[in-house]
């Protein structure tokens, strides 16, 4: 058996992004930075995706250590992202096709970590039933609670098919930002999860695991790249969590880890993640 063979396999589902930005586009969304965050971790990385052909090679060659699974799609994900005193704008440009449940029930067989990771609710019903009860399911949930208005703008909205997918999940992850501080509805979705946590920004992390409730500390740092930081976290908590089975230890690393993350250049902040295997050994 090869050593790649040997890497336990980290199962991402969702659109990487083409995100908009004064400088250019580059590729975003929570497959895209959670998956290089899991790749800088150890795992082996399989993302379950939609973009066209020529996105898709040039995805390839940016993070050539990840396993993209690329469906067709005749555009991507195209989002702007602008960051004002009250919080982000998210405007949609183009919207990328639904992941289809057949696409992702072998991938998942083979998976220690199936990440339900979308932006706009492309991992529908029939791919949350798909991948539910497999050993280990984390969820990070904003994408699953997003409408667009007729502007483009990104709306907070709360199918009822949220509900199931958070029941669905070993350990689910929001923010307050993700329900515009609707933190009795965030609450009661990650309530579903056997352990679900809400994050506050710079403020304080709540999380809850067997119905308690308990507060966590952030570690604060300079403010220089924000994006991906929620999905920094996010990776680095299920798979110390996965490895560890302690929360709040788990909470303390990932915490730690998004605070590097958000402090560092953006030129190739990857570096700033726990060495392979730490997260594990905890």
């Amino acid at each position: 058996m090869t050593a790649e063979a040997e890497r336990p396999v980290y199962l991402l589902l969702g659109n990487v992004t083409t995100d908009l930005t004064p400088d250019g586009s580059t590729f975003g969304g929570t497959a895209y930075y959670s998956g290089r965050a899991a790749a800088a971790l150890g795992y082996r990385v399989v993302v379950a995706t939609r973009l066209p052909s020529g996105d898709a090679r040039r995805l390839a060659g940016e993070a050539p250590e990840i396993e993209w699974r690329t469906g067709r799609a005749d555009a991507a994900a195209t989002f702007s992202n602008i960051y004002e005193p009250e919080g982000r704008v998210q405007l949609v440009h183009a919207r990328a096709p639904r992941l289809r449940a057949a696409e992702v029930e072998g991938l998942a067989r083979e998976a220690e970590i199936v990440h339900l990771g979308p932006i706009l609710r492309e991992t529908g019903p029939a791919v949350v039933k798909a991948v539910a009860g497999r050993d280990f399911v984390a969820l990070t949930g904003q994408g699953l609670l997003r409408r667009v208005d007729e502007h483009g703008h990104v709306r907070v909205d709360l199918p009822r098919s949220a509900a199931r997918a958070f029941g669905a999940a070993d350990v689910s992850v929001l923010s307050t930002e993700d329900l515009a501080g609707d933190v009795v509805t965030a609450r009661a979705l990650l309530a579903r999860s056997q352990v679900g946590v809400l994050t506050d920004g710079a403020g304080t992390i709540e999380a809850h695991e067997g119905g308690r409730w308990l507060r966590f500390p952030v570690v604060e740092r300079p403010m220089r790249n924000p994006t991906g930081t929620g999905d920094v976290f996010a990776v680095v908590l299920f798979s110390a969590y996965r490895a560890t089975g302690d929360l709040k230890k788990s909470l303390g690393v990932a915490a730690e880890a998004a605070a590097r993350w958000i402090s560092e250049p953006k030129s190739e902040p990857f570096h700033v993640l726990p060495e392979p295997g730490v997260a594990g050994e905890l």
